[in-house]
């Protein structure tokens, strides 16, 4: 144990290695990786104060139906990742590519055609959500018991959307810092952002605004700190918007193919998964929304910490599979699914003992969460966790086809068991769904049909 934890220590210095050699690189990858989960757990930390204080300081003054009408839109966020067309995450590996070649010019051609990519994809896209959701008609969509709550709905949904459209463009300036192995620089700079969020949150609750600009508060310290960090990345010569038209152009090409299977996998993703607070608040009424939500960011305790320590292997991953280093990803992947699971498992069932507690302390007695409900999430948190793991490991190599068929397959299980089972077992109907789909669906795919894909990036 003394010896691990020296080795462990040894690599945490200033000093770069020497990446001439193949350990060298190896301690260079870890040096990062050990950077970025100490700057995420900062970031992480402030990051869970600010979901703190978005519960305790708006749900006493919104009530329970307009707090479950903010996290039913807020949780489009997750659900329309997909629309970045998964050039996003094809540039966190295009990057990563391009780095391990020790190009300067070819990496700022990468980076600045990536990103004008991406801002043009965000701006059609808020466009059209605005659109979207100016003209949709949310009496059938969302459940209430206030039909006057619908304009602020509305209202909410059009600040969603350009909020969005921005969103896609600094999030993929979050994905270059993780293809470059500095994802330590963009964690630092978003803990600054939330809490400075936090700090912006209090005066806004403390003079009771409305849903709009909650959203804006909580969408706007990404968005902020990704700003910051594109400046970051001109003054260090890695993006100019010279000659960025033709760069795009060019780019695009390359970021569209390899992001058509990211694409896919997003888009499984988000009918899996990000269509839960939809299908609840349209089935048992945003009310039960406010339940899943709170149970929901209740274990992101979870899985949030074990996300910090593997999230900046993405990037190790990847700059190991260009240079075919197997051995490190073997070792790097063993320790990182062991650890998750066990961590995970012990802190899963610490927070299912005191759950009760907890909420009532966190909501202020106005949300009682079902114990079925509770233990099934908890179940889903280590398992979830486990699967996040993995995929690090996967999207760093490169295996994306693979995963699509398994979400595909996923979709096809899942997505018609939660219609069914809601109805009957309400909010724990839907978990066990997503946990028995998850399973099946996820063993069958690596067990029996990509096993010697996976097993020779190992060997």
């Amino acid at each position: 144990m003394y010896q691990k934890l020296t080795s462990v220590l040894a690599l945490v210095r200033l000093t770069p290695f020497d990446v001439q050699t193949e350990q060298g690189r190896s301690n260079e990858r870890y040096r990062k990786a050990i950077f970025s989960i100490l700057a995420n757990v900062l970031s992480r930390a402030f990051g869970v104060v600010l979901t703190l204080l978005s519960v305790s300081l708006t749900l006493p003054y919104l009530g329970v139906e307009r707090f479950g009408i903010w996290m039913t839109v807020a949780s489009f966020a997750g659900l329309l990742t997909f629309l970045d067309l998964g050039v996003g995450n094809a540039l966190t590996n295009h990057v990563a590519n391009r780095a391990a070649k020790d190009d300067p010019a070819l990496l700022r051609q990468t980076i600045t055609g990536g990103l004008g990519f991406l801002a043009v994809i965000g701006a059609c896209i808020g466009l059209a959500l605005w659109s979207f959701a100016a003209y949709l008609p949310w009496g059938s969509i969302l459940k209430v018991d206030q039909p006057g709550l619908l304009a602020e709905a509305r209202l909410a949904a059009m600040f969603f959307a350009i909020l969005f459209g921005i969103t896609v463009f600094t999030s993929g300036i979050q994905n270059v810092f993780v293809g470059l192995q500095r994802a330590y620089i963009g964690h630092t700079v978003s803990g600054l952002c939330s809490l400075l969020a936090c700090l912006v949150l209090w005066f806004a609750t403390a003079d009771q605004q409305g849903i709009a600009v909650l959203l804006t508060i909580m969408m706007g310290a990404p968005m902020l700190a990704g700003f910051i960090l594109l400046a970051v990345l001109t003054i260090q010569g890695q993006f100019t918007f010279r000659g960025i038209a033709g760069w795009v152009v060019f780019e695009s090409k390359n970021l569209y193919g390899a992001g058509g299977l990211f694409f896919l996998l997003q888009t499984g993703t988000m009918v899996g998964w990000g269509m839960d607070s939809l299908l609840i608040s349209s089935t048992l009424g945003v009310a039960q929304v406010a339940v899943f939500s709170i149970v929901q960011r209740l274990f992101q305790l979870v899985i949030q910490p074990l996300s910090i320590l593997n999230a900046p292997l993405w990037g190790a991953y990847a700059d190991a599979h260009s240079r075919n280093d197997r051995a490190f990803i073997k070792k790097t992947l063993t320790r990182s699914l062991v650890s998750t699971f066990i961590f995970t498992l012990f802190v899963a069932i610490i927070i299912f003992i005191f759950h009760s507690w907890l909420i009532e302390k966190w909501s202020i007695s106005n949300i009682v969460a079902p114990i079925t409900f509770v233990a099934t999430y908890a179940l889903w948190s280590v398992i979830h966790s486990f699967g996040n793991a993995f995929a690090i490991f996967l999207n760093g190599a490169g295996i994306i086809r693979q995963q699509v068929i398994s979400v595909i397959l996923f979709v096809i299980l899942a997505f018609p068991m939660k219609i069914i089972m809601i109805r009957y077992f309400d909010l724990f109907g839907i978990m066990l769904a997503t946990v028995v789909a998850y399973l099946v669906s996820h063993v069958f795919t690596y067990y029996f049909l990509y096993f010697e894909d996976i097993k020779k990036n190992l060997q």
